[in-house]
């Protein structure tokens, strides 16, 4: 099965970057500012993205140094599929490891998906390290019809 596997390195402390991928008011700041639910481990994050549509994840681990999700509703493409965030604090910087794991295939919507993962991965690092993230609907557009 195919992962999505990005990475950043930031000066900015693990502690941070866990408050960005743990609350509700963090994640609305780097991914979509239409975000609800419940961070804590069991609970469910609705994330909606316009007339886009949108996803509702089962939080399955809430850590200091792990953050995991599984797709319970959205496109069937992400259905049952995992999305980790690791982070590794070293002496001088935090290290961010993202996985979005369980893909079926890499059809199309794999490679879109690949790429928005890594502009949103950017602005989660510029939410933490600059207090601004570009969250949808002010995301970078990576497609012809405006997604």
């Amino acid at each position: 099965m195919p992962n999505i596997c990005l990475t950043f390195g930031t000066q900015v402390a693990s502690n941070t970057i866990q408050q960005a991928l743990t609350t509700v008011e963090g994640l609305a700041s780097w991914w979509t500012n239409d975000t609800k639910g419940n961070p804590a481990a069991g609970g469910e994050l609705v994330f909606t993205f316009g007339n886009n549509g949108g996803f509702v994840m089962r939080v399955l681990k809430n850590t200091a140094d792990q953050v995991q999700w599984q797709c319970i509703q959205g496109p069937d493409e992400w259905l049952g599929t995992r999305i980790e965030f690791e982070l590794k604090q070293h002496p001088n910087h935090c290290q961010l490891m993202f996985r979005h794991a369980g893909w079926a295939a890499e059809v199309p919507f794999f490679y879109h998906c690949s790429t928005k993962w890594a502009t949103f991965l950017l602005s989660l690092r510029d939410y933490v390290e600059q207090g601004r993230g570009r969250p949808f609907p002010d995301d970078l557009k990576i497609e012809a019809n405006g997604m």
